[in-house]
């Protein structure tokens, strides 16, 4: 049986897609600067953007986490019986790293500019001088 949908259903946002593709807390200010970058308005709808736009944004997350701290803190206050703790996030160099891939991936995909050396060595082998 086929469940009927209604228009009074929200759509999800960018915003809200966003969040969802990775495990950070993300930072309103972060996705709002990358909108803005992509020329996105705020509370788009996400089926409204193309694969192409929803991907470079993806990337620019990505990139975004990786620049994060690696570790976050927590605090935790009480007062009697009352406790409340906000929790902490640790994140390693290697995940830092496959996001940076990840986000390379599809700027290269889209051919975008990709962070990287463009630097290449040719060995010509060694010269020994004779000794006099």
């Amino acid at each position: 049986m086929m469940r009927e949908t209604s228009h009074t259903e929200t759509q999800r946002t960018v915003e809200e897609y966003l969040r969802g593709c990775v495990g950070f807390d993300i930072e309103d200010n972060a996705i709002a600067t990358i909108l803005e970058d992509r020329g996105i308005a705020p509370g788009t709808p996400s089926k409204e953007l193309t694969r192409k736009q929803k991907e470079l944004c993806k990337a620019d997350l990505y990139m975004w986490c990786a620049s994060t701290p690696s570790i976050k803190g927590s605090v935790e206050e009480a007062h009697g019986t009352w406790k409340h703790k906000e929790g902490s996030t640790e994140s390693s160099a290697y995940d830092k790293r496959n996001l940076r891939i990840m986000a390379n991936e599809i700027y290269k995909k889209y051919g975008e500019n990709v962070a990287g050396s463009t630097i290449k060595l040719h060995a010509r082998g060694m010269r020994l001088w004779p000794r006099r």
